[in-house]
């Protein structure tokens, strides 16, 4: 059966979900991302990429929500098992009904996994630390085990599932399985107190086997070099999980001379740097130094919050030049309360600025590779954009804040619309009393209104608008204006119009109340019968699947009280902030 395209690509993702579970659920710790010791040691000193777990979460916390997240897991084994067989009947005619069957008991087995108790019988406890990383370009992921027996004995019941064993090599001793074919194999092995799994290409020899499988240690492993260190220093971050991706490694492989094991991966690709042009190269270099690297991590980690951010990392003169582009917004970057807020903020202007400044460099000092022509030609398309006329309010445009405090009365498996709505809408210009006298042009009631920029509110008499709140409030100021409905509107408005804004202001913001915006998509889920497989195409779930979905989603919403997320460019680039407060 494991010989079967379609079942081993299955095989993979299951076990990968598995895999992953085992991390999400906060399982996944270790003593000190620094130590030579843990489990970094088998990560080369120039992996370009690398996403690893640290020091161990509170037992408090993991207390706490271990239980549900038990729930939470269980709850997707039902939906896994349904995806995945839907999966094999849409194959069913490629398939013997033997391989059916096995397959059913593999994604049965393969499920078992996703539980507390599951993880625990292959091994993985709650201290077990994860490394994902790329030894060269190959992805090697590697989970500290408590028994390495336990981890084999959980794939010996795949296999019997299956009816079929995986191939068996050995190294050194050593015995691994693998699925594949001569020309490229999953690996799966447990050596050293780790599970691993990686991607071997069929040329690799036993010496490349074994540094791939870490039975070789690297000559200078990340754990003693100051990489991940720095990286914690620099962004404040906590030592309980990191990742970096680094693009000037990666582009380097394959514009200069590889080294390890990338040279009998790219010989097995066919790929030669030699015949890539000197011009080339220096413009795949440039280009890469806009966003030389990537990096992720955890700043608070409590019983009370978690907090992290992402950063892509930007040369000096495209961080300081997009850090423009945003402006002040009242409120936004805030959390209100309330159901949801949303916004944007940009200077267009600004933004304008920023383009043409590109445009410049690139007339001044053009690409020659040909790997840029249609970079380059784009040039003549930007210039004449920007010759196209613009009215001039739209550049005093500074963005919108939108808070929703509560929707209520609706019914989404009638289509019925919320009856009640409390909510408000900040827009912010330059010059608000002008564009309000130019919206007044156009409607007879708002030129009744008589709206002045000082803040006091003015209850408004639009029908379009009073369709979703009985009372409906505006109010302006020389930079905002701003309208709420519901029936605390006229002291809505106020505060909406005269919160603070935020510094550095954030290019888009995102607050939530999670248990409700979890509890409303786990409404959604049992009115929408449908799923989508990875072509897209859509799979009606059963009631069973969706009712599992509907209980995951209302777990999640219980263990969240509130949900944030910024985007906001910065001198070090575009900085991806996100943070949830838990709940009692």
């Amino acid at each position: 059966m494991f010989k079967s395209i379609g079942p081993r690509a299955v095989f993979i993702a299951v076990l990968s979900v598995v895999i992953l579970g085992a991390c999400k659920d906060g399982t996944s710790v270790s003593p000190e991302l620094a130590s030579e010791d843990s489990i970094l040691r088998f990560v080369p000193a120039g992996t370009p990429y690398l996403f690893a777990t640290g020091t161990p979460l509170p037992d408090e916390m993991l207390d706490k929500f271990e239980p549900k997240v038990d729930e939470m897991l269980k709850a997707y084994q039902v939906v896994f098992r349904e995806v995945f067989r839907s999966m094999v009947a849409k194959n069913s005619g490629d398939m013997s009904e033997d391989d059916i069957q096995r397959f059913s008991a593999v994604v049965d087995e393969l499920t078992s996994l996703l539980s507390i108790d599951g993880l625990r019988n292959a091994g993985f406890e709650r201290g077990s630390q994860l490394a994902l990383f790329g030894n060269g370009l190959l992805p090697v992921m590697r989970i500290e085990v408590s028994d390495e027996k336990k981890f084999d004995a959980a794939i010996a019941r795949m296999e019997e599932a299956a009816g079929e064993s995986m191939s068996v090599a050995e190294l050194d001793g050593n015995s691994y399985r693998y699925v594949g074919d001569d020309d490229i194999r999953l690996v799966i092995g447990a050596f050293d107190g780790t599970a691993v799994f990686s991607v071997v290409p069929g040329g690799f020899d036993d010496d490349q086997t074994r540094q791939l499988l870490g039975l070789t240690l690297p000559d200078t492993s990340i754990a003693e070099t100051s990489t991940v260190a720095d990286i914690i220093s620099t962004y404040d971050y906590t030592d309980h999980y990191v990742g970096f991706i680094d693009a000037r490694r990666i582009a380097s492989t394959f514009i200069d001379s590889p080294t390890g094991l990338d040279v009998a991966l790219l010989a097995s690709m066919e790929h030669d740097a030699d015949e890539i042009s000197d011009v080339c190269k220096a413009e795949i270099r440039e280009v890469v130094e806009i966003a030389p690297r990537l990096v992720i991590g955890y700043d608070e980690v409590s019983l009370d919050a978690l907090s992290g951010s992402m950063v892509v990392e930007m040369r000096d003169d495209i961080a300081t030049g997009l850090s423009t582009v945003s402006a002040p917004v009242p409120g936004l970057g805030q959390d209100p309360g309330g159901l949801l807020s949303m916004g944007v903020s940009f200077n267009l202007l600004a933004l304008r600025e920023f383009y043409e400044a590109r445009l410049d460099a690139m007339e001044a000092d053009p690409f020659e590779c040909e790997y840029f022509e249609d970079l380059q030609a784009g040039v003549a398309k930007g210039r004449a954009a920007l010759n196209q006329p613009m009215p001039p309010f739209v550049y005093g445009l500074r963005g919108f804040n939108a808070v929703v405090d509560d929707i209520s009365d609706f019914d989404m498996a009638n289509d019925k619309p919320p009856e009640n709505v409390e909510a408000s809408v900040l827009v912010a210009l330059e010059d608000a009393q002008t564009m309000v006298a130019m919206g007044a042009m156009f409607s007879p009631e708002l030129a009744g209104m008589d709206l002045q920029p000082d803040g006091v509110p003015v209850q408004l008499d639009l029908p379009q608008l009073q369709a979703v709140g009985d009372v409906v409030y505006a109010a302006m100021l020389q930079d905002a204006v701003a309208i709420s409905v519901g029936s605390n509107a006229e002291s809505r408005v106020k505060s909406v119009l005269n919160a603070d804004s935020v510094q550095p202001p954030p290019m888009f913001s995102m607050t939530m109340d999670a248990g409700r915006y979890y509890a409303l998509i786990a409404q959604s889920i049992m009115v929408d019968r449908y799923g989508n497989d990875d072509e897209g195409t859509k799979l009606e779930l059963s009631l069973a699947s969706r009712e599992a979905l509907r209980d995951a989603m209302l777990v999640i919403g219980d263990m969240y009280d509130r949900m944030a997320f910024d985007i906001r460019f910065t001198e070090r680039g575009m900085e991806l902030d996100s943070r949830v407060t838990l709940k009692d």
